[in-house]
């Protein structure tokens, strides 16, 4: 009769193949590709600002977007129990399920304006309203990422729920990878709402899309240049460990009465390098992304604050008067942010404005950002 038990080298082997299965399954983004990645989605959610704004008849803005590649208990950890999901099927240049999450009360106040926007006066149903307002987010995205990649992107709607457990998350019930490609921005729509809203993507589908933005030959430079950067940090490493070493051996002992001063640490003056190789890979297509995207043009021509009583006492042919003296500039603003001065002036039958002061070009892209 043979043993058929296995030896404790037999099983640790086993255990060492399995890590090294898993490791190798877990999907790997250069920074590059996140670089790609983040401009990409914050080209395509900054449009929301446009679209939003005509589906709820209020100013709608979208500020701070962020994008983060998270393992799935780091990403637990960056949401908060419950939240309204609304599952999202990625179809086209990319394919997989994906999600849409925001607080139920937000959410609840999102449905309720949609249906104050479209003459419903609250009697429509919440979840139906809600899907409508998750679906059209979700189509303007879509239109974006597919305006700034040249690639279509699409969507199907699939599911809308609320989690107050993570297992029951649409992504943990599909068994998508445990790696996840959290996008967060801030939506303020009027006064009523001001939230945070996670489109959630796995990391699988992110991959997708980062082919299609970075070139093999800019990611193999990339890898190239992290491998290089690695060496650099660990000999690094080495020559400060070096340095502890020599520095700990103890010095002869004197008997001088007079203190000795510590040496000053000198050291030789390193330059960064600016050269080409340092700026991040694909900058050029990444910003050929943003000029086809439409902005929210606002002329401001002046503001001012009254109390209730007197904005209840208004009528026809009450006059408010403004913060701004006649004559003086007028604000030009892009997506709610200051970008230029200029005057007023009439073309044809319509108003328009003559731009009298400007940022640079540099400065607009940031404040796009």
């Amino acid at each position: 009769m043979t043993d058929d038990r296995l030896s404790k080298e037999e099983i640790n082997a086993l255990f060492q193949e399995a890590a090294a299965g898993k490791e190798e399954d877990v999907v790997h983004f250069h920074e590059v590709e996140k670089e790609a990645l983040s401009e990409l989605f914050s080209v395509a959610i900054g449009s929301l600002t446009t679209t939003l704004s005509s589906v709820f008849m209020q100013d709608v803005f979208v500020s701070n977007i962020t994008m983060q590649i998270l393992p799935e208990d780091r990403f637990q950890q960056e949401v908060s129990l419950p939240y309204v999901e609304a599952a999202i099927r990625y179809e086209g240049a990319a394919a997989g399920e994906t999600i849409m999450m925001v607080n139920p009360p937000d959410a609840q106040d999102m449905a309720d304006i949609w249906q104050v926007a479209k003459g419903d006066d609250g009697n429509g149903s919440v979840d139906k309203s809600l899907t409508a307002v998750m679906t059209g987010m979700m189509d303007s995205i879509h239109k974006g990422l597919s305006m700034a990649s040249g690639s279509s992107f699409s969507g199907s709607f699939t599911n809308l729920q609320v989690v107050s457990e993570s297992a029951n998350s649409v992504l943990v019930e599909k068994g998508t990878e445990p790696i996840y490609m959290d996008i967060t921005f801030e939506l303020s729509i009027g006064s009523i709402v001001q939230t945070v809203v996670h489109h959630v993507v796995p990391a699988t589908v992110a991959k997708q899309i980062s082919e299609l933005l970075v070139s093999a030959e800019d990611l193999q430079a990339a890898e190239q240049q992290e491998t290089q950067k690695a060496k650099e940090q660990e000999a690094e490493l080495q020559q400060s460990n070096h340095s502890e070493q020599v520095n700990e051996e103890k010095e002869p002992v004197t008997f001088d009465s007079r203190v000795k001063e510590p040496e000053p640490n000198i050291q030789n003056v390193q330059f960064t390098n600016f050269s080409q190789e340092d700026h991040p890979y694909g900058e050029q297509r990444n910003l050929n992304m943003l000029l086809d995207i439409p902005l929210q043009v606002t002329v401001e021509l002046g503001r001012t604050k009254r109390i209730v009583k007197d904005i209840l006492e208004l009528s026809h042919g009450s006059i408010l008067e403004l913060d701004k003296l006649a004559g003086e500039p007028v604000d030009i603003l892009i997506n709610s942010k200051l970008i230029a001065k200029g005057e007023v002036v009439v073309i044809d039958e319509n108003f328009g404005v003559r731009v009298t002061d400007i940022l640079s070009a540099a400065e607009r892209l940031s404040k796009l950002r």
